[in-house]
Formats: C-alpha cells, sequence, structure tokens
C-alpha cells in the first residue's frame, strides 16, 4: 500500500488458512475499502504439491478458494513460456495477483522467450493447445500437460479434442469469450482439474458456460476431479484417490457418445 511490489511465497497453499484474514478479508477488499484510491500489488506464489505424500495439509489446489473472494488475480501457467509471460504481467500489475505452481512442473524443460524481459501475456486469455470437433475440454496448470498426452490416446478412439489452457482462473477473467467459441463448434464441454472436487473451479465454470451458451451445448458440461477427500500421507493411498488419465479418457468417451 506504501508504493512496493513485494513477491511473497507460501510454500504450500494450505498455509494461506494460517494468514486468512490477511489475504482474504484484507488484501482481496483494499481497493474497494478504500474506493478506488489505494491500489495493493503484491505477487504470491504457491506450489500444489498434490502427488508428493505430504499429507491433506500441504497438498491443497487454492484456486477454488482464492476464486471465491473477487480482487485476487489468479494464474496458473502450465510450462515455462507462460510462466514468464504471466509473471511479468504480474509485477505490472496494480492487483495482487496468486500464481498457482504445481511441483511436476518444476524438473521439465520448456521452451522460453528469446526476450524474457519484453514479453507479456495478458490476464484473461486462454491458449488453444489443440483444435479439435467433437469436445472442448478446459484445463489449467501441469493438467493441461497431462490433456496434451491424453489427446494422442482420444484420437486412436475417433474423438477431436479442442483443449484449452484457461492459463487466468479469477471468476471475473476467465476467458469464456474463448470457451464460448469452441463450445459453439463442439456442443461439448468437460472441466478437468486433478483438485478435490470440494476444491474445484469447474462448477462454477461449467455454471457460467451453461448460462451464456445453453443453446449451444448438446449435453451438461461435466466436472472431472480427483476423489472428494483429503489427501492421505500414504503415497499408495494418494495415487487412489487423484484422478488417473484413463479414468479421464472414459469420461470423455462417455460424453462425447452421450452427445451422439
Amino acid at each position: 500500500m506504501s508504493g512496493m511490489r513485494p513477491i511473497v511465497e507460501i510454500m504450500f497453499p494450505d498455509f494461506a488458512l494460517v494468514a486468512a484474514d490477511q489475504l482474504f478479508n484484507q488484501v482481496s477488499k483494499v481497493r474497494y475499502m478504500y474506493g478506488g484510491k489505494v491500489d495493493l500489488p503484491i505477487v504470491i506464489r504457491t506450489r500444489i504439491a498434490i502427488g508428493c505424500g505430504y499429507g491433506p495439509q500441504h497438498s491443497m489446489d487454492p484456486v477454488a478458494l482464492y476464486a471465491l473472494f473477487p480482487g485476487w488475480r489468479i494464474i496458473a501457467p502450465g510450462n515455462a513460456f507462460d510462466y514468464i509471460g504471466l509473471f511479468n504481467t504480474a509485477m505490472r500489475s496494480l492487483d495482487p495477483v496468486l500464481i498457482v505452481e504445481h511441483h511436476s512442473l518444476y524438473k521439465k524443460k520448456f521452451p522460453v522467450p528469446q526476450n524474457s524481459l519484453d514479453y507479456f501475456i495478458p490476464f484473461g486469455t486462454a491458449s488453444i493447445i489443440t483444435r479439435g470437433k467433437d469436445v472442448t475440454i478446459l484445463a489449467y496448470g501441469s493438467m493441461t500437460r497431462r490433456l496434451e498426452n491424453l489427446n494422442k490416446e482420444l484420437c486412436t478412439q475417433n474423438i477431436s479434442v479442442e483443449l484449452i489452457d484457461l492459463r487466468t482462473l479469477d471468476l471475473a477473467n476467465i476467458d469464456y469469450d474463448t470457451i464460448g467459441e469452441s463450445v459453439k463448434k463442439t456442443g461439448v464441454l468437460a472441466i478437468v482439474e486433478e483438485a478435490s472436487a470440494s476444491q474445484s473451479l469447474g462448477a462454477h465454470i461449467a455454471a457460467e458456460i451453461t448460462k451464456r451458451y445453453f443453446d449451444y451445448l448438446d449435453a451438461p458440461p461435466v466436472c472431472i476431479t480427483s476423489m472428494d477427500v483429503p489427501n492421505p500421507v500414504s503415497r499408495m493411498l494418494e495415487q487412489a484417490i487423484i484422478i488417473k488419465d484413463e479414468q479421464i479418457s472414459q469420461r470423455i468417451e462417455k460424453i462425447v457418445k452421450y452427445r451422439c
């Protein structure tokens, strides 16, 4: 509020609950409380550790939680190229920004922009990863990469997938225009998240798409998530509750057949 641009790391999203008053009751509401005369350009980085066996207090997907509080910008890059563009935009933004990082992407190698300092991706712009005609699939973060790999299997089932990486996830700035143009073409929508059902964003997106593009839908939007239970400490049990690739494929095949 005094003009600085701090970057804060919250090591695990669950720890945000310890700072809930500051993050959700203060940070997200500052501009409203001061009649638009005060900005709070803070960047929060946090790591999703689903799959590490760290247990239920270190494995939250925070997207749906932060989305409950208007005022936050939420971004979830799925590769290093997008991370640089979105991070640069976050550092220029006057809004508080949450950057969601999935641990599985840390060791992956991706191309990066030639001039990283001058590369920006505007908030609210989704990216179409693959173009298709049978089903629109929405994802973010590491799930985008998983679905990109799954697309090859779905192609063998004669399912043409339009895969969209949302990138921006706060409810006010999701790229509904890009999603809507895709739904007009495919008539079928699936939102796929690694998060548990109660910590997922899919229901909000499905409701908004139904409201905006009801006439173009050939079937109800489908939300595909992990099981709705806390993440176990046991890695074997954790793997049992995380949504599997084959489960995603089966659900997508089912909704496409239902549409037909």
